[in-house]
């Protein structure tokens, strides 16, 4: 085999492992720097960014026309994520690696179907289904800036 094959088949394999890699996003408790890919995954048609006094406020439109804001600390970190809507976005974007937490969550049964909580120390979540949507948020309280409340980051 020459060099030349070999380097063409190397070159193949390198391309084929990158696109198997699973996608960064900027979900809760990752680096604000990948929120433009939020906005992709989410299939948003609206994207900006508001400064408040102790974070910035990242503003998703989605074609679908909900509305998701993702909440970070000037460090970078997104600490906080909320969401109303007709329709729930993909949670496995909004929630990176507490996703996993809210499934366990989910599965658990329930008597009231219309709304879900979680408060554990590593996520605070809530999910309320309305007559004509959705609205939820969540953050991780180790995250949350000091003086910011929890309760203004709808």
């Amino acid at each position: 085999m020459s060099a030349r094959s070999i380097a063409t088949k190397a070159g193949l394999a390198l391309v084929v492992a990158l696109a198997a890699v699973p996608t960064a996003w900027a979900g809760l408790g990752e680096s604000v720097e990948t929120i433009a890919h939020d906005h992709l995954a989410l299939e948003g048609r609206a994207l900006s960014q508001t400064p408040m006094q102790a974070y910035d406020r990242h503003e998703i439109v989605t074609t679908t026309g909900v509305r998701i804001r993702e909440y970070a600390t000037r460090s970078g970190t997104v600490f906080a994520v909320a969401f109303s809507g007709p329709s729930i976005p993909d949670l496995r974007v909004l929630l990176a690696q507490h996703y996993a937490a809210y499934l366990a969550e989910a599965a658990r049964p329930r008597v009231n179907h219309r709304a879900m909580s979680i408060e554990s120390p590593g996520l605070v979540l809530s999910i309320v289904k309305l007559p004509r949507g959705f609205v939820g948020s969540a953050h991780v309280p180790t995250l949350v800036p000091a003086g910011v409340a929890p309760r203004e980051l709808r």
